[in-house]
């Protein structure tokens, strides 16, 4: 079922052991979910001068999947999208959410979102997997918001 497993989730795990605060209540949250794999890393490098908490959530068979797509309202691809998908190509999508809870839209203050309160949630439907960014300022968000549109465009056709 699964072509490759996530780029990220492999870097992830191999620094797991140097990111001793990786264990984030992300990661606790999801960690014990029967079929999906967790990975979590502070200061994950996203560009030269931006780190990043993520967590990735995977899943490992379709039960987990569907238990992904039902947590973070992931919807159903469309049949070009689903056409791609079996020809290798990524669907990738991403939204700002909740960072208390990604399945939640992002809170608001002040008529503008809170950037203390919120993440970037990235899916790739190849990988059948979930990508939690939390940054702490708006700049970090922007290049969370550019790495997830290059892989967009580098999986388009």
């Amino acid at each position: 079922m699964k072509k490759v497993m996530g780029y990220w989730l492999w870097v992830m795990v191999l620094l797991a052991p140097l990111a001793v605060h990786g264990q984030t209540d992300l990661y606790k949250r999801y960690a014990s979910q029967p079929g999906v794999k967790v990975a979590s890393v502070s200061n994950f490098a996203i560009d030269s001068a931006t780190r990043v908490d993520v967590t990735v959530i995977e899943a490992e068979d379709d039960e987990g999947w569907n238990w992904m797509k039902r947590e973070f309202y992931i919807g159903d691809l469309s049949p070009e999208q689903q056409a791609g998908l079996s020809e290798g190509y990524d669907a990738v999508l991403f939204a700002r959410r909740s960072r208390a809870n990604p399945r939640d839209n992002a809170p608001v203050k002040n008529e503008e979102i809170d950037i203390a309160g919120s993440c970037y949630i990235g899916i790739s439907y190849l990988n059948q997997a979930v990508y939690i960014f939390c940054a702490d300022s708006e700049d970090e968000y922007d290049a969370v918001v550019s790495l997830l549109v290059k892989k967009i465009m580098h999986n388009g056709r």
